[in-house]
């Protein structure tokens, strides 16, 4: 039987660990209440030890969500009392460690496929299907305490008080046919990931040597404040009459974001204006493209997309595109706020008049974003290192360690700010079934945004999934907002599997088929297909049933109420 731990903290709230996962509550019954509520919903029956910091007191929650007594078991025991014991001693202690943060990066490999729809989301890619008790990540099928069961308990996070920011909706990425333009970028970046982080490094070193342990503190999982809710509206809180719309060919791939919609229709090629609609560019191509990203050249923002050893950037205001000649076989990622480009051990970028070379960082080290005129590198065992590409200047970021003996066992993501890593025990690895540590730093000092406690099952293999615009990224079941690094909701306990976000909108599917939008802590069952959220949020793209792309402008506040 799965167990769950309740402890008081010395800070007044009530934490839940349950399935590697730390969620903060304002009193006990509220963390019994959301415990009852998981345990009716996946219909199985949990053991909750609750640890007032004087006692501890066992009981036992049914299928219903029922509470009543547990019977001892002659075993484990000792281990509950212990994982208990441990976990409020940390609170004491944890609540320097952790603040928000994000990290962006599509090279985590965010859909190697390629085929992200919203409202159809593998569940190898979002991570719910690991959740699954069977899999021997919680309960009496995980030992606690044993050399191949990570920590002996889940430390119960101690959280740093952050005032939680409210959000404008703002652009999400738009699917080219079933691509979006984060799932075009995924494909380059998932490539460009693996061809760093699997195959040797750029710069090739005789010992390699797993990433340092990195300090982390506990981000509260804010999971049982999600409620299910229907709409009337096309896109929820957005007008349902549009301000443009445009027809699209009926077989054509469409993908969408702040800078156009992209059509690809056969051997044509049409940028559409993301404001009027009205048509901005039109060519004829020998083959598709197979990455897309709104990026800044040169200080100026545009449309990027590759086709074979070809690149084209419609810089906004232009009619034309300026065309770059690729390297052979070159790697293509937009990790960081501008674009890298690796073909063999030559680093480039985009300029307006042509690829510019970037230096090559120290041998051993693996190059992984370029962030303001910075090439982000690190060698997987000291600190992450930031040189600028023009002056040359270097700058060294120690990353802030979660804990004792933890050692870096996964590099996720790094770019725009943030860098995503795994933190576990030695001997951890990314399928070791460890209980581990999702860590979102800062690129600026070093400092933890946020952290998460789960374990290898629920993220060790999962992508790092950014969004259009850089506002929304997600990992498995936890959503973060990558503008401050913060965890804004974990979905593990509902049947809910995410997509690629749409600026601060995230696409869906509940109960295995029924498509949703999550926007903000609610999720609305609806069946639009929702390409891109543009202009800071002020207006919606939707793909229709009849090929036509329409825009929905924002509801004003008196029309919300």
């Amino acid at each position: 039987m799965p167990r769950a731990l309740i402890s008081v903290s010395d800070d007044g709230f009530t934490y839940t660990t349950l399935n590697g996962a730390t969620s903060r509550y304002s009193d006990t019954g509220q963390a019994i209440s959301y415990l009852g509520d998981y345990a009716k919903e996946t219909a199985t029956a949990l053991t909750v030890t609750i640890d007032d910091g004087t006692k501890t007191t066992e009981i036992g929650i049914d299928e219903n969500g029922r509470v009543g007594t547990v019977p001892k078991y002659d075993t484990g025991a000792e281990e509950v009392a212990d994982e208990s014991s441990t976990a409020s001693s940390t609170h004491g202690s944890a609540e320097t460690a952790g603040r928000p943060d994000d990290a962006d990066q599509n090279t985590g490999g965010e859909n190697t496929n390629g085929q992200s729809t919203r409202g159809q989301s593998a569940s190898g890619e979002n991570g719910f299907a690991a959740y699954d008790d069977s899999s021997g990540t919680n309960g009496d099928s995980y030992p606690m305490g044993t050399p191949f069961s990570g920590p002996a308990a889940p430390a119960t996070p101690t959280v740093k008080k952050t005032p939680v920011r409210k959000r404008s909706a703002r652009s999400r990425p738009q699917r080219l046919k079933k691509i979006t333009i984060p799932g075009l970028v995924l494909i380059g970046l998932a490539i460009l990931m693996i061809g760093a982080f699997v195959v040797p490094n750029i710069v090739p070193v005789d010992s390699p040597d797993t990433p340092q342990t990195i300090g982390s503190e506990q981000q509260v999982n804010p999971a049982s404040e999600l409620s299910v809710d229907s709409t009337q509206d096309v896109v929820p809180s957005y007008d349902n009459s549009p301000t443009w719309e445009a027809e699209v060919p009926k077989r054509a791939s469409v993908t969408a974001s702040d800078r156009g919609v992209l059509l690809v229709d056969d051997n044509r090629l049409e940028v559409l204006d993301a404001d009027t609609g009205k048509s901005r560019y039109k060519a004829k191509i020998s083959e598709s493209p197979t990455f897309a990203v709104d990026t800044v050249i040169d200080g100026r923002p545009a449309l990027l997309w590759q086709s074979g050893n070809t690149a084209e950037a419609l810089f906004d205001g232009d009619s034309k595109p300026t065309t770059y000649q690729l390297p052979e076989k070159a790697r293509i990622t937009s990790a960081g706020k501008s674009v890298l480009i690796k073909a063999g051990n030559k680093l480039s970028t985009f300029g307006a008049k042509g690829l510019e070379d970037v230096p090559t960082p120290q041998a051993g080290s693996t190059p992984m974003a370029i962030d303001d005129d910075e090439i982000i590198s690190s060698d997987w065992n000291g600190p992450v290192t930031a040189k600028n590409i023009e002056t040359g200047d270097e700058r060294s970021i120690k990353l802030e360690s979660p804990g004792d003996e933890l050692k870096i066992i996964d590099w996720i993501s790094a770019g725009h700010g943030k860098a995503i890593t795994l933190w576990g025990e030695q001997g951890a690895s990314t399928n070791s079934g460890h209980r581990i540590q999702l860590v979102v730093h800062s690129l600026d000092d070093g400092s933890i945004l946020s952290t998460v406690t789960t374990t290898t099952d629920i993220v060790g293999e999962k992508s790092w999934v950014r969004g259009q615009a850089g506002e929304r990224a997600y990992i498995g079941p936890y959503l973060f907002d990558l503008e401050t690094g913060l965890l804004l909701m974990d979905v593990s306990s509902r049947d809910i599997h995410l997509s690629e976000p749409r600026g601060s909108i995230v696409p869906c599917t509940m109960d295995t088929s029924t498509s949703c939008l999550l926007a903000g802590k609610q999720a609305f069952k609806t069946d639009t297909d929702l390409l891109a959220v543009v202009d800071k949020g002020n207006e919606a793209l939707v793909l229709g049933n009849d090929s036509t792309v329409r825009a929905y402008p924002k509801k004003s506040e008196t029309q919300d109420r």
